[in-house]
């Protein structure tokens, strides 16, 4: 897969069957299983599975399998969220800009108002205030910044369960 990620077409969907699906609902709970583990899970041999979950990766219905440490754990205790308008002709060079920043996790470009919606962690509100002020402030074609500060998760999980 290329960086940028497109929401894919209904012709531009693979298909999976349902062992696919058995493996990858496994791999969500636990991408560190063994083949061997994964095999007995599913009723097939250690290397029918690995042909499988290498087969996942190449169609890109796997990207990627990785840990995930809570911010706090990294000094960062401070999720926030930010709406940015960006003027026409701008949304690339902005969130390219915008996803270098060493506290971003995420960039999503949204449709309606020409925006970027942007995830990010800082230690503290003096952080945030030098990232809006002094960061985004000198990137060509900000037009508004609408921040928002995380007060509880409810729910937050990457991938759809299959």
């Amino acid at each position: 897969m290329d960086k940028h990620t497109n929401i894919m077409n209904d012709h531009d969907q693979v298909k999976i069957d349902g062992v696919d699906r058995k493996i990858i609902e496994i791999l969500i709970g636990n991408a560190r299983i063994s083949y061997s583990d994964l095999a007995k899970e599913v009723g097939l041999s250690r290397v029918r599975v690995k042909d499988r979950v290498v087969a996942l990766q190449k169609k890109g219905i796997i990207e990627e399998f990785t840990i995930q440490v809570p911010a706090r754990y990294l000094g960062k205790p401070l999720p926030v969220f930010f709406d940015i308008q960006v003027a026409p002709g701008y949304i690339e060079e902005s969130a390219e800009k915008i996803s270098k920043h060493n506290d971003i996790v995420i960039v999503y470009q949204m449709s309606g108002r020409n925006s970027l919606h942007t995830h990010g962690f800082f230690a503290d509100i003096d952080e945030v205030s030098e990232f809006i002020n002094n960061f985004l402030s000198s990137i060509n074609g900000v037009k508004n910044i609408e921040t928002e500060f995380l007060l509880r998760r409810f729910k937050a999980q990457r991938s759809l369960m299959v």
